[in-house]
């Protein structure tokens, strides 16, 4: 195996543009030129795939042997590189933000999705999660697939279509790898909620209002919110916001107070504020 090369930060200004899709697709295939890919880590989490072929990943200080089916998550941090890609490698690198998930998933309450989407990316090791079948790999490359197409043909709602693909590949990946009976996922009234803060989260919500959206008196709403997510509606929301913000203060020209205006911040110190609380 080659020599492991120098680190390399790969930025998300370099992938995601502003007011783009919220994920994006790369194939990585064997050649002469990526026989080995340089050691580096991210600012955006990272899904891998193998569809085909085989591929060492190092990563923490050792090695894996992956092959077809395999898949893993790398998130924000974390170094990792590739080595002695197999005749007819393909793998696929399905690149996220995992601050907010999309609202369909949060009501899932599996570990796979806790994983891919964890509240603390830091206490996440980036190890093997699973295989997963030819069957359900051949859809979810068909999935990953129009991913890409969305992202090449920058039609109308692509944020939406690719936001639904994302959820249907993770959802397929749950279904294959958790056991029986761990999807809790008729919380429609809670999704309902979920939806309108990511809606409405530049604005002042109140907890009545997401009562009356979901159907729910407040007591049962806090319980949910407190099952589901670990926190209260407003903690949640405070969430979202700062999930946005730092979304938005990676693009160019961006100012903490033009960002702090339209993620539903007091100003640009209450926000600077709010950011330096969650990096404690």
């Amino acid at each position: 195996m080659s020599a492991i090369k120098h680190l390399e930060k790969l930025r998300s200004a370099a992938y995601f543009r502003d007011g783009g899709l919220p994920c994006i697709v790369r194939e990585m295939r064997q050649a002469p030129s990526n026989a080995f890919v340089a050691m580096h880590d991210h600012e955006f989490s990272e899904l891998v795939i193998v569809a085909s072929g085989k591929i060492n990943h190092i990563h923490a200080g050792k090695t894996d042997r992956l092959s077809r089916g395999d898949f893993f998550v790398i998130h924000p941090g974390e170094q990792h590189g590739y080595a002695e890609l197999a005749n007819g490698t393909v793998v696929f690198n399905l690149l996220y933000h995992s601050q907010t998930p999309p609202s369909a998933l949060l009501a899932k309450g599996c570990s796979l999705v806790t994983h891919i989407f964890p509240k603390d990316c830091a206490a996440v090791r980036a190890d093997v999660l699973g295989r997963i079948s030819n069957h359900d790999l051949s859809h979810i490359v068909k999935l990953l697939k129009e991913i890409r197409r969305e992202e090449n043909t920058k039609r109308p709602l692509g944020h939406d279509i690719c936001t639904a693909l994302f959820t249907a590949v993770v959802l397929l990946l749950a279904r294959a790898t958790e056991p029986a009976g761990a999807d809790a996922s008729d919380d429609l009234p809670f999704r309902r909620a979920i939806d309108f803060i990511e809606q409405n989260f530049s604005r002042k919500i109140v907890i009545g209002e997401l009562c009356e959206i979901s159907g729910l008196s407040a007591s049962t709403l806090h319980r949910t919110f407190r099952r589901i997510t670990g926190k209260s509606p407003g903690d949640y929301l405070i969430d979202v916001r700062v999930a946005k913000a730092k979304t938005l203060l990676m693009q160019p020209g961006e100012t903490l107070g033009t960002v702090a205006h339209q993620t539903g911040f007091c100003g640009a110190s209450h926000l600077s504020r709010t950011l330096s609380a969650c990096r404690l």
